[in-house]
Order: structure tokens, then sequence, then C-alpha cells
């Protein structure tokens, strides 16, 4: 910007009233803001000061076409890590100064004069860079502010959490530590398991800390997941993610056992994310998935003990029998049917495949392998797992 234009623009800034300019941008932050209704009646006034402080900064840039010092910014890179300390969302504090940048765009043009509309059309790129670097510092003054203090947050929580999935009874420090964070100590919680397919990593600390504010104290970050232990009711509406993610959440369970049922939980979820499966799941309702992901090694073990014997082509028709046997829960009629074949060559098959495998299949014990393996292959196959 020119030195004419320069002083032309110091000009309509000087006709700018600044208390009146400054209650305006007030009053418009306090009207397009939700989150300013939940502020103590201190941290108004403090962001209210903060947004004046900004005003006159940039009165200041516009009256001289100089781009202020990094130092210039200090104040503001401290009244955002109290924001962010406050739990105020990023985008809150971004569109507060964008009604800022328009309340300060509308104050030049109704100050300017005809003869001064040039003048406001060389503003027009320098406040865009303006307006850019304040929201720079913002934000990467709030993201690190977060991390910092979801980072400490996060450790004194999970210092918690491992003390209570044990059976001994709380130190005097875990004690208070749950008194500072608002947890109330139980003889029993449920544990849960969040997976959300296909977020960034940021996603899950945000949902941790969102948990954590909303009352459910205990919710850590895990790898790719959100764990946590509650005392209260916990349904999908109350992430706040809408309905693409998997809550796994177990019964409840007494300290002692609670480290188990952590894990179990952890696993539900990372099969519901390998899956496909979204919303609310319950580990009761999926006890045999949980017992298979628990035990991996066991399972690979079962499946070739079970299925390998009947893995070559020569066996194609005897392994889509016994397949059709299980899934006809065990009804030789109903399998000839499905089969359409008689129930001669249905037995004759059955004895095949026991002379074959070795499994007696009128025994409750071989019947119960069977369909621990069928099952367990139906899983590798349905989450493109290589299968033995």
């Amino acid at each position: 910007m020119s030195e004419t234009s320069a002083g032309a623009a110091a000009a309509i800034v000087a006709r700018i009233p600044q208390a009146q300019a400054a209650a305006e941008m007030a009053a418009e932050f306090q009207r397009g803001t939700v989150a300013f209704e939940h502020l103590s009646e201190g941290s108004r006034a403090d962001v209210v000061s903060g947004l004046q402080r900004t005003l006159r900064r940039w009165t200041r840039f516009v009256s001289t076409g100089v781009m202020p010092p990094d130092s210039d910014f200090d104040a503001l890179r401290e009244w955002t890590r109290a924001r962010a300390a406050e739990g105020l969302r990023l985008e809150e504090l971004l569109r507060s100064f964008g009604l800022a940048h328009q309340l300060g765009w509308r104050l030049l043009r109704s100050h300017a004069r005809a003869d001064e509309s040039e003048v406001l059309l060389e503003l027009a790129a320098p406040l865009a860079q303006y307006v850019d670097r304040v929201s720079a510092v913002v934000t990467e003054t709030y993201l690190a502010e977060r991390e910092l203090l979801v980072s400490e947050e996060e450790r004194r929580t999970r210092s918690l959490l491992e003390a209570l999935c044990t059976a001994s009874p709380l130190d005097s420090a875990d004690t208070e530590l749950a008194e500072r964070l608002g947890v109330p100590v139980h003889e029993e919680y449920r544990p849960f398991a969040v997976a959300m397919p296909g977020r960034p990593p940021h996603s899950h600390a945000a949902l941790a800390a969102r948990l954590r504010r909303g009352g459910w104290r205990l919710a850590v970050t895990q790898s790719d997941c959100v764990v946590g232990l509650t005392w209260r009711p916990l349904d999908l509406a109350d992430l706040g993610e809408g309905s693409e993610v998997a809550l796994a959440i177990g019964g409840p369970a007494p300290r002692g056992e609670l480290a188990a049922a952590r894990e179990e939980v952890v696993l539900l979820a990372e099969h519901a994310r390998l899956a496909g499966l979204l919303g609310r799941l319950e580990t009761e309702d999926h006890l045999l998935e949980i017992l298979l992901d628990r035990s991996p090694r066991l399972t690979a073990q079962l499946r070739a003990r079970v299925l390998a014997p009947l893995a070559g082509e020569e066996h194609v028709e005897l392994a889509r029998t016994l397949e059709t046997l299980i899934a006809c829960r065990l009804d030789r009629t109903a399998t000839s049917a499905a089969l359409h074949i008689h129930r001669n060559t249905l037995a004759y098959r059955l004895n095949r495949i026991e002379e074959i495998t070795g499994l007696d299949l009128a025994s409750p014990r071989d019947l119960a392998c069977v369909y621990v393996a069928l099952a367990s292959e139906h899983l590798l196959v349905h989450l493109h797992k290589p299968s033995l």
C-alpha cells in the first residue's frame, strides 16, 4: 500500500469511534457465538477485552499498512490459551475473528467518504493477509495448548483408570486424584471402547476429551480407539459423532475383572472396525467373536484340525455338506433338501467326513468344534483375511 493510500486509510480509521466499535464487536460476538453463554462472567469479560485489543491492533495495521511484529501477538496467544483451557472450540474462536473482520470492514465502509472508494479497494488484499495472520496465530496456539492439556489430563485419567482396574483398595494419592477428576469410587464399572473407522488420530483424542468434559471422566485414547470405564449410561448419541462409529460396551464388572473386561471391549471394537459393524455393540451379544479374537493361535489350530482335511478339491462336496448341516441346525432332512440330495447320500457323505477328519458327528463336543471352526472361517472370509 502506498504512503498516500496509507494516509487516506489512517484518516478513515480516525473517524471510527473506538469505544462504540468495541461495544458493537462485543455485542456481535455474543449474538453470533453459541459457546459464549456457557462462559463465566469473568471469562466473558476477558473474551470481550481480548476482542477489543484485536480491534486496536487492527486499526493500527489499517492506519500504517505494516504487519505487526510477532511479539505483538503474544497477548493474543495468552488469550487463546485461556479460551482453549475453558474448552471453547477452535471453530468458535475463528468465527469470532471472522465476525470482527466483517465488523471492521463494515466500519471502514460506513466511515469512508465517496471519494475514498479506491482506498477501500486497496485495503482489501492487506486486510485478507492480516486476517490470515491472526487466524494462523490463534490456530497454532490453540492446538498446541489443547494438546498439552489433553496430554496432562489423559495422563492423570489413565493413572486412575489403571488403579481402578485392580481389586486393591486405592491409596491416598489415587483417592485424591479420583476426587479431583470427579470420579466416584465404585466396586464395579462398565468398560467401553469406541472405534471410528477412517477417522484421523486426533479425532480420537478429541472424542476422549469431549467425553471427559461431558461426565464420562474415565475416557482415554488407546491406539486408534477410545476406551474407558463408566458408572453411568453411555449411548451412541452421547458420543456426538453420528452413526458411523462402533460403541462396544461390556456389562458391569468388579474391579478385579476390569482389566480383562476392558481387553474384551477393545477386541470387540476392533472386530467391529474390520467387519464393518456400526452402532452400539454389547459384549454379551458377541461372546463367540470375542472368544475367537482372544485366542487366535488356538482358533487357528482348531480350524486346521477340523477343516484342513476337507480342503482339497476332491472334498469340495463334503466340505459344503458339513457346512450345510451346521447351517440347518443338524436337521438332516433340511440338509438333504438344501443340498438336493437323497438322505442316503447325505448319510454316506457324513460317514466319509467322519472317516477323513476323525470327528464323531454324534458327539456334542466334536459338533461344538465344528461349529467354532466354521464360525472362525466365516469371520476370516468376511474380514478378507487369508484362511488356513
